[in-house]
């Protein structure tokens, strides 16, 4: 029994990390004095935290060993993703035959193993353009705090609340190696129902790991804000006065505020009575970039019927093709207009009612007065 074969592990090492799964490869040593033949190494983890393939234990068939020779096993290994870093105890056992043909095993082999770290991702330098009823974007930059490179890294939006709205789902970033960073831009939609103010904002990062394997690592969020809403235009209309029973053109100047060009930018005139629009309640311009502004005319109008000291409310929406070449419609904006007491050199209306009923009073009183 003294000159049989004998064995020890020599080296132990793996690339698996926690929570994933790689190769463990177990160097064996012939110590003995003769050869090995039909040699097979078997492993056993005696943690609920380290497998070898799908059990807690593996075996492989090497054939020969001499002596003095060593052989590296490869074994296919799995932590989970609640193993702690620290060395994972593994006993093993080599079952061979003599140069006799004797079968023999020679048990006891033991070694330890330490995983690699989790791999791990962090997200800063967080901007956001973000704002309630419009599209927008979330940037930063994503780093590889993992031990190993990682392949084909995606930036994913993992969140469920209602009123974010991925443009796109994903932003590919590419490879990383450990330690290595680079930016990411994730385009979302904010629901016009949408509360203003800082929002947290769950995404994950997949990415591929050396055996090709798509992960995840999902503990990642980030802190956005979201502006308010804001108006599409804004309207200003410097005269903002008519005499009653008048007819004027009103000079309204419209800025655009939407931070990106309008196209094919119609407006149009609507007024409640006593107000009246005329032929001109239309206004059009080809393209307004994003700030500018332009003036359009309208024919306004009032009836008899205004009161002088009174305002009345006008109002205009607008159509026109955002940047996509999509179509929209503006909310409503309105303006108020005062009216004023006519200086044409005539009374007003009820001025004049309330003459004629005086004379015809006076007249009716001379008339019974002569009787």
């Amino acid at each position: 029994m003294s000159n049989d074969a004998r064995f020890r592990i020599v080296d132990v090492t793996t690339d698996a990390q926690v929570g994933d799964r790689g190769t463990l490869d177990a160097t064996i040593k012939n110590v003995g004095a003769t050869a090995a033949y039909d040699a097979t190494v078997a492993l056993e983890s005696s943690s609920s935290g380290l497998a070898l393939g799908q059990r807690a234990s593996d075996a492989a068939l090497v054939g020969s060993i001499a002596p003095g020779e060593e052989v590296t096993v490869p074994y296919d290994v799995s932590f989970t993703p609640t193993a702690p870093i620290r060395e994972y105890a593994l006993s093993g056992q080599v079952s061979f035959e003599t140069p006799d043909g004797i079968p023999r095993a020679d048990q006891g082999l033991s070694a330890g193993v330490t995983p690699l770290s989790e791999q791990t991702f962090a997200i800063e330098d967080v901007e956001s353009t973000l704002r309630v009823g419009e599209d927008g974007e979330l940037t930063g930059t994503v780093e590889n705090t993992g031990p190993v490179a990682a392949d084909n890294v995606v930036i994913q939006y993992a969140d469920t609340a209602g009123n974010l709205i991925p443009i796109e789902q994903t932003a590919a970033v590419g490879s990383l190696d450990s330690g290595e960073s680079t930016s990411f831009t994730l385009p979302l939609s904010v629901g016009g129902t949408a509360e203003p103010g800082l929002r947290t904002i769950d995404v994950a990062v997949t990415y591929r790991n050396d055996e090709g394997a798509t992960r995840a690592y999902s503990d990642v969020v980030v802190n956005a804000g979201v502006a308010p809403e804001r108006d599409s235009f804004s309207v200003a209309v410097e005269n903002r006065s008519i005499d009653a029973g008048g007819t004027r053109t009103v000079e309204v100047t419209v800025t655009n505020e939407l931070g990106e060009p309008a196209s094919d930018l119609e407006a149009r005139l609507f007024a409640n009575d006593p107000l009246e629009t005329g032929d001109t309640d239309t206004g059009y311009v080809q393209s307004l970039g994003a700030g500018e502004s332009t003036t359009m005319t309208f024919e306004l109008s009032t009836k008899d019927s205004a009161t002088p000291g009174s305002t009345y409310p006008i109002s205009l929406d607008f159509r026109y093709d955002d940047v996509d070449g999509d179509s929209q419609l503006s909310d409503t904006y309105r303006v108020p207009i005062e009216v004023t007491a006519s200086e044409s050199g005539g009374l007003p209306l009820p001025v004049i009612l309330l003459a004629a009923l005086v004379v015809g009073t006076g007249g009716l009183i001379v008339y019974r007065r002569r009787q």
